[in-house]
């Protein structure tokens, strides 16, 4: 089982996920509906919508409510992306212009704050009152684990902990809250709290994954160029765990690598090597599989069923994942 099968299993909620965002972007303001739907037509693979709605599924919804809750996961996530490229000064998203290279900051800011207040509306018409306390909490360590990376950027000193405090709120807690507003809406309380456990373990997986696609990625796979983090001074797992066995020379060269006021490939090919040097990518693989294995265990109290083994497959999947 793999991603695209599970989502051709799905086509039928995954369909009802796209209708409630295509009919929720109606506006006067014709900027709204223009820049939203650039971006939600910008090529994700509606991840957190997929596990909203297995999670639903594994937990006895059976009904539209599992579809809605993956929109409102959705929407979250576009606006985060949305901000995300004003706060980076990103120019490219997906292989596509960013949003903000044709609308602007200041559009793409307030496009956000749209998506995020449209989401809440949608909880508070069409899920319980639980669901919207999960999410509520979601963007509030959304907001902090991105306040927390933009103090640490450049920051050689960022240590384990603070990464993972920085990916639990930017990735980890989103995903986790997807699994966990479809869990309240059928499961007990062991059952919602192994979901929040999966999908807290397949958000690092998912980050630390990312963040290594950025160093060692294709290109032509992922869609984007590497080097993206070392030019926004993001500080990610390979290079921690890296510098925690290099010299002091190597550890000061990166630091002034990073320091540099314009962004160098060259540069980046020489903090490259550094990792390398220590098997930085390899350990960081390494916890992927982790964070994996660990997911998949949080899912035993489970029955075995199809919706089950989706999970476990996507946990599989992140583990191994090239794009």
């Amino acid at each position: 089982m793999n991603i695209k099968k599970i989502a051709e299993r799905l086509r039928e909620e995954l369909g009802l996920v796209e209708k409630v965002l295509r009919d929720n972007l109606h506006s006067a303001i014709h900027i709204i509906p223009e820049l939203s739907s650039y971006i939600l037509d910008s090529g994700g693979k509606r991840f957190r919508p997929m596990v909203a709605i297995l999670a639903s599924r594994l937990c006895g919804c059976d009904d539209d409510r599992a579809s809605i809750a993956g929109a409102v996961v959705e929407y979250i996530h576009t606006a985060t992306l949305l901000h995300d490229d004003v706060v980076d000064e990103a120019d490219k998203r997906r292989g596509r212009l960013a949003a903000r290279k044709i609308w602007g900051n200041q559009a793409s800011v307030l496009v956000g704050d749209f998506l995020f207040a449209k989401s809440f509306y949608l909880m508070t018409e069409h899920l319980p009152p639980e669901a919207l306390k999960v999410m509520a909490k979601a963007c509030v360590s959304l907001a902090e684990g991105e306040i927390l990376q933009l103090i640490k950027s450049f920051d050689v000193e960022t240590t384990e902990e603070d990464y993972y405090r920085i990916i639990y709120g930017k990735t980890a807690a989103l995903i986790s809250a997807s699994c966990e507003v479809g869990a309240v809406m059928g499961s007990d309380e062991h059952q919602r709290e192994a979901l929040v456990e999966y999908g807290t373990q397949i958000g690092y997986a998912f980050q630390i994954s990312d963040d290594i696609l950025d160093i060692a990625g294709d290109p032509k796979k992922t869609g984007k160029p590497v080097g993206i983090d070392f030019r926004e001074g993001k500080v990610t797992l390979p290079l921690i765990l890296s510098l925690k066995e290099a010299t002091k020379a190597e550890k000061r060269m990166v630091r002034d690598l990073l320091l540099q006021d314009e962004f160098n490939q060259e540069n980046f090919e020489r903090v490259k090597e550094v990792i390398l040097k220590y098997n930085g990518i390899e350990k960081a693989k390494e916890r992927v599989r982790m964070h994996g294995k660990r997911a998949k265990e949080a899912l035993s109290c489970f029955s075995d069923c199809w919706e089950k083994r989706a999970l476990e497959a996507i946990a599989d999947y992140l583990s191994e994942r090239e794009y």
